[in-house]
């Protein structure tokens, strides 16, 4: 599994990539405009991400805005519904507004923070990555 964490936060992104990376390569980027050229970059290289962890309150783009550049990126090229990036917003909102216009662009699960280990690998379960 190739796993793009995106959180400016850098103890989160650290906690995040430890509970993934027995899982496979992580990648990790700061900002959503590093987010939008890492996952492109990928794609071309023929070795996109399986999983994205997604913040919302990000720097220059935020994480709504990465995540519909994805599925807008995703659609253009015809990545089929089946092949496309799961992703995972991890975030501070947790307002019903927020989930609603996350969920309408296409994220695939929603974890508010706090979260625990459990959370994140039961969640990466459901969506079938991992065992």
């Amino acid at each position: 599994m190739r796993t793009l964490i995106v959180e400016d936060v850098h103890f989160l992104a650290i906690i995040l990539e430890r509970f993934l990376e027995p899982y496979g390569e992580v990648d990790k980027v700061v900002n959503g405009r590093e987010a939008i050229n890492k996952f492109a970059e990928a794609f071309v290289q023929g070795n996109p991400y399986d999983l994205i962890c997604l913040d919302i309150l990000l720097p220059e783009v935020d994480g709504l805005e990465v995540l519909q550049s994805i599925r807008k990126f995703e659609n253009e090229t015809l990545v089929s519904e089946t092949d496309r990036a799961k992703i995972i917003m991890i975030t501070t909102l947790n307002d019903a507004e927020t989930v609603k216009k996350a969920s309408k662009a296409g994220c695939d699960r929603y974890i508010a923070k706090p979260f625990t280990k459990e959370k994140v690998l039961d969640e990466v379960r459901e969506l079938g990555l991992i065992p």
